[in-house]
């Protein structure tokens, strides 16, 4: 019977534990003795207790009895149970954690502060921005029995206090030392450096501690411009040491903010207190989108008819267009009042003083970001398009814009473009202010300055002289206004914002609100719905001439009033998705909005919303960087395995990091065995995060990549959080898109056991295997760096065969070009060359033609893409798959570890849909190419072509998380090409043969000279011209050809030894261990003399071991176990007997070549 143990994952002791108590969610059995059942944590806890044997479990008690204690206040004050996301925050609250709670108004988030507040009873200082908001929480907090001060400062009271009564008393507020800081608006205090500086002072921040993370903070930024200066690394990696060893004792909770931290002692604070202040994420909507052709006011208000509106008037108006609009609204017969500063205009509307309220269409004016009366405030009004307008002489100083308005203006910007694209973000912020400032430059950045100047020059020549009005981009506009060239971009952040101030939650419920845009511009409205439709799903304008605006005004009235269950229900979860790498957990992030992002035991967590259907996901998304546990190297069993009586036991330790060698290692070490450094990281910080962060959600879904190694994570994951939330699902996605993600959350489903199973028999065989002949072949040689495994060993004696024959077969090389097509003659000396070329003489005949229908090929599979990345491109198959790999975490491919060819009908239409972009529609000839299986062929996620990639990295600075360089656009436009083809007619090829005639020989051949039509527009076949005349060319060479990755890879795929998963990391191990290297030019492999010798020696030994028909065998048996088709205790008991008696002959061969 196959059982893993986990060296360190008892949740009481620390030590080791099976995986069925932790599924069961009990300690060890040294700490709980007797059977494995499910217990309450209080019955566990007892136990821990009468055993004498408590140690971490109980922090996870009081944590809960915290949060109990917690919710029964709260229902006792309140009156009702707290809602999901109160819940959320009062886990996180319960742990005395410091954080920033981020909703929209009505969700709660004051209530739970004011009864945690009352909870914690100690010093307390409670931060508002006004003196009205101020009265309301000490009335609430009195009738609640809480001990609350609100002039004078008191110990062991809840002090609650503007912020400016703090800038004015602050040395008394400093003296104070409250335990507990709540901040109601984090603007009010991230504003300035001082106020920041304030604050840190307040919550106990030592000035050396917050220097130390300013220092941190500016040298990180010159570690922009100079990555690989090691002594600022150092300097940056002494300071983290500095402030990682200083505790907060303050517990600080932020309510709520609509700015980002920016400024240099902001970001000081933020690194100190361990999170990010999040704004407020616009995740709930129910509002009619509606627009009107022209600014007639009068017109919408006759519509309208009702009170209760909000006027946004577009800043370029300014505030005599305000006044204007103030005077038509009055004459109309309604009081107006502007929104401009302040907050009595708040208070007026409120009261139903106000009828409507002008202010301007700007995020951070007080009436997009200031205003919240979810009952009065129905309608909200934009006078013109909401639009950032800017001078275009300065816009110019952007040089992706000059770029962009190039293109628009048909001057050539190719090159130029291209360069910009590989500029690292220091070099391209060097660049944007040499331009704005008319510094000089040197190097590269001289010249592209140079260029940029002289297309900024033709753009306003071109203007000017062509008298152009207007340019439209997907994304902004130029147009002339007064003489004037101005660049206009539609400002989605505050419509998005703005409009949502009409639809709000009133008791658990949101209300129906109505946006109304008054069209100045069609261009940038088209502008606008475009970009609102990749950031809102399902959005749409609708015409207000098309609605029936008493229906809408009546819903929105409607669903304001209590008794009238109108309003859209809120249905709120808390979750936590669990994925592999950090690129995709920042991916997957942005895709959902604008996340916040904070740090569990130095991890980086991205909290993010996600709707599905009516469901709100609060989700929590977590990278553990690839595997958080290996098979142990202690001295445990057979290689960490303990074996007996058909009984196998798996110990898996943490993975451990030496940052100074760079090695991994799996034994519990301050230092690293290998140098010795103490610098080293583990993976048990990734699971302490995982541990505490699914105590705080609901359910847990664990989206490693979907294949065997992923599996085997998502277990790891599952049984080390079980013993704290027993909600845990597996999710499957191909593609990190939007719509990848929530298919894959609507169909989660539970970790396939037959998977995981086959994961860990290949890893102990890999282990057994790779460990027994890694020992030999050390002790043989004396040499540390050996190493072989099971997949390993056949590979490297093809190369190492080969190697030998090519040296044997060593001599010259003739190359006669005909054309395009070359013959090669091999020669043993230079003399027998130069004598053939001397007496050369060629004919060439066109024998016969014929003409093919030829079917496009399927799209790529793993294999195949590192194959034809090498033939076409010159990549070798690790740097591809790393490309590969980062493509797909950035969302621009499917899952690239597969061979299947199969394309869904989701692909079918990407490849039509862009086919019909490029007037191509008589080409398309869609194909699923295969059944459906578990995989899907390798493709692109979109309809972009590497030149609409090219301009959305150009247009959306921040949405990819990595660094392009030409090798990412190359393969991405070899993914793209040949998956498009893949749904393309057939092209017809003429194929010509050619009798060739060279000296005495005679040979013919059939090469393709003429391709047309079909998949050929898109992805063009190689044809030949073959002539007569001829170029020579001598060189020295072997008749038998070198292997190339592609080779390798091939026979691997075609002898089945290999997987997806495996071909590149074969062949980089064969290269690690020194037995084969590349050679330079033309990436061949080339067995070494190391790898000749290690060979011979396993060849002679235990060939069985490594021979390609045992290593097909065993990951066949392995394919079984997957399947659920083989028993793995039958697998592993075989194994051990091969191995075991293989372990004697490497013994007794050992032996042998010491006494010889």
């Amino acid at each position: 019977m196959l059982k893993v143990y986990y060296t360190f994952g008892c949740p009481n002791c620390g030590g080791p534990i099976d995986d069925e108590h932790l599924l069961a969610g009990v300690p060890c059995s040294k700490c709980v003795p007797g059977r494995v059942e499910n217990l309450d944590y209080r019955v566990i806890y007892d136990l821990l207790v009468k055993n004498s044997t408590l140690k971490g479990y109980a922090e996870y008690f009081y944590d809960n009895e915290s949060f109990e204690e917690i919710v029964r206040i709260f229902k006792r004050v309140i009156g009702n149970e707290p809602w999901n996301l109160q819940k959320y925050w009062i886990k996180r609250l319960a742990k005395s954690e410091s954080f920033s709670l981020s909703a929209p108004t009505g969700l709660g988030k004051t209530t739970t502060l004011l009864v945690y507040s009352l909870f914690f009873n100690n010093t307390t200082l409670y931060v508002v921005p006004t003196n009205s908001l101020k009265d309301q929480i000490c009335e609430r907090l009195r009738n609640m029995g809480a001990h609350v001060s609100c002039n004078d400062i008191k110990e062991e009271y809840i002090n609650v206090a503007t912020f400016n009564r703090i800038l004015r008393h602050y040395d008394n507020y400093v003296s104070l030392q409250p335990k507990l800081v709540i901040v109601d608006d984090s603007d009010m205090i991230l504003k300035s450096g001082k106020t920041t500086e304030v604050m840190a002072k307040i919550l106990g921040i030592s000035e050396e501690i917050f220097q130390h993370a300013i220092s941190l903070i500016r040298l990180k930024r010159t570690l922009k411009f100079n990555e690989d200066d090691k002594e600022l690394k150092n300097k940056i990696v002494e300071l983290e040491y500095k402030i990682g060893s200083w505790k907060p004792f303050v517990q600080f909770l932020v309510a709520s903010a609509t700015l980002r931290p920016k400024g240099i002692k902001q970001q000081a604070l933020r690194t100190l207190i361990g999170f990010e202040p999040s704004t407020i994420q616009t995740y709930l909507r129910n509002i009619a989108d509606l627009y009107y052709q022209g600014v007639n006011i009068e017109e919408i208000l006759d519509k309208i008819s009702d009170s209760g509106g909000l006027l946004l008037v577009s800043k370029e108006y300014g505030r005599e267009k305000m006044l204007e609009l103030k005077e038509i609204i009055e004459k109309r017969g309604y009081s107006a009042g502007l929104a401009i500063s302040g907050r009595k205009f708040l208070d007026k509307f409120s009261e139903g003083k106000i009828d409507y309220l002008i202010g301007s269409a700007s995020y951070y004016g007080v009436a997009v970001r200031g205003l919240d009366e979810p009952k009065r405030l129905k309608y909200v009004i934009f006078y013109g398009i909401p639009k950032i307008r800017m001078n275009l002489a300065d816009a110019l100083n952007n040089p992706s814009l000059i770029v962009k308005i190039g293109e628009l203006l048909n001057i050539d910007v190719k090159d130029i473009r291209r360069k910009l694209l590989f500029l690292s973000p220091p070099e391209f912020q060097i660049l944007r202010y040499s331009l704005m400032k008319g510094e000089e430059l040197s190097g590269k950045l001289k010249d592209i300055k140079t260029n940029l100047v002289k297309i900024k020059e033709k753009i306003w020549d071109i203007l000017r002289s062509d008298n152009i009005k207007k340019l439209k981009a997907d994304t902004f506009l130029v147009a002339e206004n007064n003489s004037k060239y101005y660049l206009y971009i539609p400002d989605t952040v505050t419509y998005i914002q703005a409009s949502g101030r009409s639809s709000r939650i009133i008791n658990n419920g949101l209300t129906f609100g109505i946006s109304i845009v008054l069209v100045d511009s069609d261009d940038l409205l088209d502008i606008l719905f475009q970009k609102l439709k990749k950031i809102i799903p399902n959005f749409t304008f609708k015409s207000i001439n098309e609605v029936d605006m008493r229906e809408l005004k009546s819903l929105a009235i409607s669903s304001r009033e209590v008794s009238i269950s109108q309003k859209k229900k809120i249905n709120i979860k808390t979750i936590l998705l669990v994925v592999e790498s950090p690129t995709k957990a920042k991916t997957i992030a942005r895709l959902f909005g604008r996340p916040s992002r904070r740090e569990v035991h130095g991890i980086p967590v991205y909290e993010t919303i996600i709707l599905v259907n009516d469901e709100i996901l609060i989700a929590n998304i977590i990278a553990t960087k690839g595997h958080i546990t290996d098979l142990t190297t202690e001295n445990i069993g057979y290689y960490g395995v303990e074996v007996g009586n058909n009984e196998f036991n798996a110990y898996y330790s943490p993975i451990y990091k030496c940052y100074n060698c760079g090695k991994t290692f799996t034994i519990r070490s301050n230092t690293c065995p290998y140098c010795g450094s103490a610098f080293i990281s583990s993976s048990e910080k990734v699971i302490s995060a995982l541990r505490k962060l699914s105590t705080e959600v609901d359910e847990i879904y664990i989206a490693s990549d979907p294949d065997q190694e992923g599996e085997k994570i998502a277990y790891d994951v599952a049984m080390l959080i079980s013993p704290y939330n027993k909600n845990i699902y597996r999710i499957k996605y191909h593609e990190v898109t939007r719509n990848g993600i929530l298919n894959a959350i609507l169909n989660k489903g539970r970790i396939n056991m037959n998977l995981v199973r086959s994961q860990i028999v290949r890893r102990i065989e890999d282990r057994w295997i790779g460990f027994e002949l890694s020992s030999a072949l050390k002790s043989m040689f004396y040499d540390k760096n050996h190493g072989s495994g099971r997949v390993q060993g056949p590979v490297l004696s093809w190369i190492a065969q080969r190697t030998k024959e090519y040296k044997t077969n060593y001599g010259w090389i003739l190359y006669i070009k005909l054309g395009d097509y070359t013959v090669k003659k091999f020669f043993r000396t230079k003399e027998e060359a130069n004598k053939f070329i001397e007496n050369l003489n060629i004919k060439v005949n066109l024998i016969s033609e014929r003409e093919e229908i030829q079917n496009p090929l399927p799209p790529f599979t793993t294999d195949s893409l590192l194959m034809d990345a090498y033939d076409k491109l010159g990549i070798s198959s690790q740097i591809v798959m790393k490309i590969a790999q980062e493509l797909f975490e950035s969302g621009l491919i499917t899952y690239h570890r597969t061979d299947s060819t199969h394309v869904s009908a989701l692909g079918i239409s990407i490849a039509k849909e862009y086919l019909e972009s490029k007037n191509l529609n008589d080409s398309f000839s869609g194909r699923s190419w295969g059944n459906e299986g578990t995989h899907e062929a390798i493709r692109p996620t979109s309809s972009m072509d590497t030149e609409s990639l090219i301009k959305d990295i150009e247009d959306n600075p921040n949405k990819y998380f990595i660094k392009f360089n030409k090798y990412h656009l190359r393969v991405y436009d070899l993914i793209f090409r040949r998956f498009i083809a893949s749904q393309m007619k057939p092209a017809t090829v003429t194929y010509s043969k050619f009798e060739i005639f060279i000296n005495d020989e005679k040979f013919e051949v059939e090469l393709p000279t003429k391709v047309s039509g079909g998949f050929s527009i898109i992805y063009p076949l190689k044809t030949y011209i073959v002539t007569e005349k001829y170029s020579t060319y001598l060189n020295k060479g072997s008749i038998i050809p070198l292997f190339t990755y592609a080779e390798v890879i091939k026979n691997m795929k075609e002898k089945e030894i290999g997987r997806p998963s495996t071909y590149a990391k074969t062949i980089s191990a064969l290269i690690r261990h020194g037995y084969v290297v590349e050679s330079k030019r033309k990436a061949l492999l080339i067995a070494t003399n190391k790898g000749i010798k290690a060979y011979e020696f396993l060849s002679s030994c235990c060939s069985d071991l490594i021979s390609e028909n045992r290593t097909k065998l065993l990951l066949q048996k392995i394919d079984k176990i997957a399947n659920g088709d083989a028993n793995v205790d039958d697998v592993l008991e075989d194994l051990h007997k091969e191995i075991t008696q293989i372990s004697g002959k490497l013994i007794n061969s050992l032996k042998l070549d010491a006494n010889i």
